[in-house]
């Protein structure tokens, strides 16, 4: 039957494509992946201006070294036909007023110039490295046990025997140091998780450091060539990617999923209805979207009912945590000669989280923090130079134009855009000179632009907050309260390209059993 697959994914991103993928290849399962964009992707995909060309999510990748895990997974999942570059040493810069610190991606580099830049604290230093370390071990042990069958779930989280793991970012760095510029300077990437250090949980400050202690890399090609090199695999065993395809509602029956109610798109208007059915039901569209959009309450029994209120209550309170962004698309005029494609984390103040609290002077002319970015350095076939600006903002200042269409909003909309990316390149311009001298083209997309897309509420692009709750939450991981349905994703794992694949792996360990994903485990390490 053409409705009747073995496993429906329910989005295109990284994690659902490498659900679907693993499936496919490992367990030969005929997987249909549903995506209401006309691009597949998700935050992977690119768009394109005349010959200018961005990505929209991959900005640089870390832990894409031969010999890690993460590679080893994105090659079994294109068969080894995605190529990376390593970004030129250095390959980030922080920039705080009158001080800019140089970042190497090599471990014992970027520790040793920590400590020459504070000798003071240079044995708490190597604390810290031993500390984030450690983290790491204890995510991966978290993560493997929100996949175990019951009752095995039901036992303490391993991060509730971690000393640091759940304590907030602050809270570990006045207990490690002393030093008020190591502290900020150390959470420079902040915008990597989106949550400034007294509201993110140290765990995930820790996982983000580790990710990037050997550099960053970028694909070759540009970050389409992802999804690209992926959907192959998928469509091996009879399975398909359908565009254009916007999951409406998970259908139940019997108090289990047994597939999805869907719309077929045509601009902004519906074409036509569909329904699928299948075995096994992953959602890659958030926990969010799974919990409080797409599952009929009405269909579930009176203890299913309750279960997924206190989930959807618990949803509520992340979602006032969440942080939305605006991203300004720039093309240039030459390839930028004052930098060798490195990132710029480029701060008003010291101050993390008065940066954060006044994010929202950006519209006053006044931006407390930036992330500069040049996706056309770091891909060789890039035909056109390109940059990015990616800045913290509410939802709430566009909320007014939600319900005008996409490109058809009014004049007061267009000035605001205006406004902000001129606000954008000026600032940037203070710390890179002669920036804005190459800037040839901009165009800004706002917490509009990111809720049109991905359908995220408030256009948040982190998915859920990284707060210590959301590591404490017993409703948080692959498995979902209802039976055939599965979570997969950043929601799953952590923020970002390869956080959002690991969600996808172990989606497939919860749904396949921990002996068949011990297997699965085996088979890559194997095959690489």
């Amino acid at each position: 039957m053409d409705n009747q697959f073995d496993v429906i994914v329910i989005g295109s991103g990284i994690g659902g494509l490498t659900s679907a993928s693993l499936l496919s290849k490992l367990f030969g399962k005929r997987v249909l992946v549903l995506e209401q964009h006309f691009k597949p992707g998700g935050f992977t995909h690119i768009f394109k201006r005349k010959d200018w060309e961005w990505d929209v999510g991959i900005h640089y990748i870390g832990q894409m070294d031969s010999d890690s895990l993460p590679r080893k997974i994105i090659d079994f999942l294109t068969d080894g036909n995605l190529q990376w570059n390593k970004m030129i040493e250095p390959f980030e810069e922080f920039v705080y007023p009158n001080f800019r610190f140089e970042v190497h991606g090599k471990k014992e580099i970027y520790q040793q110039t920590l400590m020459e830049a504070f000798p003071k604290e240079k044995d708490n230093i190597s604390e810290y490295f031993n500390d984030i370390e450690k983290m790491n071990k204890w995510f991966g042990y978290h993560i493997t046990w929100k996949s175990l069958p019951k009752p095995l779930d039901s036992l303490p989280s391993p991060l509730s025997f971690s000393k640091h793991a759940l304590i907030t970012t602050k809270e570990y760095l006045d207990y490690r140091f002393r030093d008020e510029r190591l502290k900020n300077l150390l959470v420079s990437r902040w915008g990597n998780y989106g949550l400034p250090p007294s509201y993110s949980a140290f765990l995930i400050h820790a996982l983000i450091d580790v990710h990037y202690l050997e550099g960053g890399w970028y694909p070759n090609g540009g970050a389409s060539m992802i999804a690209k090199s992926i959907l192959p695999s998928i469509k091996k065993n009879q399975g398909d990617v359908l565009l254009s395809h916007r999951v409406d509602k998970i259908l139940i029956e019997n108090q289990k999923a047994i597939g999805v109610e869907v719309s077929l798109l045509q601009g902004d208007h519906v074409k036509e209805k569909k329904e699928f059915f299948a075995d096994m039901i992953i959602s890659n569209v958030g926990a969010y979207n799974t919990y409080l959009r797409l599952l009929p309450k009405e269909k579930l029994d009176v203890n299913l009912q309750k279960e997924l209120q206190n989930i959807q209550s618990e949803l509520k309170h992340f979602l006032s945590h969440s942080t939305s962004m605006l991203s300004l698309y720039l093309g240039l005029k030459e390839i930028p000669h004052f930098t060798n494609g490195r990132n710029y984390w480029i701060y008003r103040d010291w101050d993390h989280d008065k940066n954060f609290h006044q994010r929202n002077e950006l519209i006053h002319g006044k931006p407390q923090m930036i992330y500069v970015s040049f996706p056309s350095i770091k891909n060789p076939m890039s035909v056109s130079p390109t940059a990015e600006i990616i800045a913290p903002i509410d939802y709430e200042l566009f909320e007014k134009w939600k319900t005008q269409a996409w490109k058809n909003r009014d004049e007061d909309y267009q000035n605001l855009k205006n406004q902000i990316a001129h606000t954008l390149i000026n600032f940037a311009n203070e710390f890179i000179p002669n920036f804005s001298d190459i800037v040839e083209y901009y165009e800004l997309a706002t917490p509009l632009s990111n809720e049109f897309f991905s359908l995220h509420p408030k256009g948040i692009i982190y998915g859920l907050p990284c707060i210590p709750q959301r590591f404490k939450s017993k409703y948080l991981g692959p498995k979902s309260f209802l039976q055939n349905l599965f979570l997969t994703g950043a929601d799953v794992g952590t923020p970002g390209f390869v956080g959002a694949m690991m969600g996808g792996l172990f989606a497939v360990a919860a749904s396949m059993g921990m002996k068949n994903a011990s297997q699965l485990l085996k088979t890559i390490m194997k095959k690489n």
